[in-house]
C-alpha cells in the first residue's frame, strides 16, 4: 500500500470502532458501518455530509477487500467521485503510518471560502451566526464546534436533516429552520454577528444582507459567477455578474475586507466576498490573484 498516498489522501475506515481502535491507518476517519449493513441500507448508514467534496479521493478501508469494494461501488455511483478500496492489513504498514485509539478525523470539511474568512470574524461573544440556504450544515457545525451560536435555514427537509445529524456526531448545538427565502415573509431579519450564504443567489435577499448586519458584522458570500463560454451549472439567471457583488456592498457602505473572482476547487467559476458592516467612507479592500491576497485602499 501507498504509505504516501494515505498520509496525503481521505480514508474512510468502515470497520467496527473497536476494530478501529486496535489499529488503523494514520489519519483515517472512523465510520462503522452498522451490523447487517446492505448496498440498499448505505444511503442512510453513510450519507454523502460524513464524505469529502466529491472531486476529492476516497479510499475505503475494511477488514476485506470484497466489503470494501461494495461500499466504493456504491459511492462511485453517487457522483464522479474517485473512490478505491482495501483490506487492512497493520503488517503491510510502515511504523509511522499506524496509529491506535479512537482518534478519526472528519473527512468532511467546511466551505474553503469560510476557512479563508475565518481570520477577518468577530469572536463568539459578539453575537449569533445565520446561514441562508445552509443546505446540510456544514459551514454552521464548523462555527459551533469553534462556540458559535448558530441558525441555518433552507427549504429542504431532508438537507436539514443531515446538518442536525452532522451537529450530533460533532456534539455541538445548533438551529436549523425550514422556510422558503423566496418569500420576504420568512427572511430572518436579524441582527445577526455573522451571515453566510453559500452557492445560493437571490439578489433581492442579497441586497438586505447589509441591514441585517449588527455593527461591526460581518458577512461571507460566495457563489457562482458567469463567464462567457461557460454551459455548466446552475442556470445563467442564478450566476452572479462580473463585480457584482462589490457593486452591493459598496453602496452598502461596507467595509470590503476582501473579494475575488476565480474557480471553486471543483471547476466551476464563482465569486467572492468578505464584508463587515461599519459606518465609515474609507474602506481597505482586498483583491486575491490566483489565490494570494494584495491590499489596497479606496474610498467609497
Amino acid at each position: 500500500m501507498n504509505s504516501r498516498h494515505h498520509r496525503s489522501g481521505n480514508i474512510l475506515d468502515i470497520r467496527p470502532a473497536e476494530t478501529f481502535e486496535r489499529a488503523h491507518h494514520r489519519g483515517a476517519a472512523s465510520l462503522p458501518l452498522p451490523a447487517g449493513w446492505t448496498a440498499d441500507s448505505l444511503e442512510q448508514d453513510l450519507p454523502s455530509i460524513f464524505l469529502p467534496p466529491r472531486h476529492e479521493p476516497l479510499t475505503v478501508v475494511a477488514d476485506t477487500r470484497a466489503e470494501a469494494e461494495m461500499v466504493a461501488a456504491h459511492l462511485r455511483l453517487r457522483g464522479d467521485r474517485q473512490v478505491t478500496a482495501r483490506a487492512f492489513a497493520a503488517g503491510a504498514l510502515p511504523a509511522d503510518e499506524l496509529a491506535v485509539g479512537p482518534e478519526s478525523r472528519p473527512l468532511w470539511s467546511p466551505p474553503p471560502y469560510l476557512r479563508f474568512a475565518e481570520p477577518f470574524l468577530p469572536p463568539p461573544a459578539m453575537g449569533s451566526v445565520l446561514d441562508l440556504a445552509c443546505g446540510s450544515g456544514r459551514a454552521l457545525v464548523w462555527l459551533a464546534e469553534r462556540g458559535y451560536r448558530t441558525m441555518g435555514v433552507d427549504w429542504q427537509p431532508e438537507a436539514l436533516e443531515m446538518a442536525r445529524r452532522l451537529a450530533a456526531s460533532r456534539g455541538v448545538d445548533g438551529e436549523f429552520r425550514a422556510a422558503d427565502l423566496r418569500d420576504s415573509a420568512a427572511w430572518p431579519r436579524g441582527p445577526w454577528a455573522i451571515i453566510l450564504n453559500f452557492r445560493f443567489l437571490q439578489r433581492e435577499l442579497l441586497e438586505e444582507v447589509p441591514r441585517w448586519l449588527q455593527p461591526g458584522g460581518v458577512a461571507v458570500l460566495r457563489t457562482f459567477r458567469d463567464l462567457p463560454g461557460y454551459e455548466g451549472h446552475p442556470h445563467p439567471r442564478h450566476r452572479l455578474g462580473a463585480g457584482e457583488l462589490l457593486h452591493v456592498f459598496r453602496a452598502a457602505s461596507c467595509e470590503i475586507l476582501a473579494h475575488e473572482e476565480n474557480f471553486d476547487p471543483d471547476g466551476r467559476p464563482a465569486a467572492g466576498i468578505v464584508v463587515r458592516r461599519r459606518p465609515a467612507h474609507l474602506s481597505k479592500v482586498t483583491f486575491c490573484v490566483s489565490g494570494f491576497p494584495s491590499t489596497s485602499t479606496s474610498t467609497m
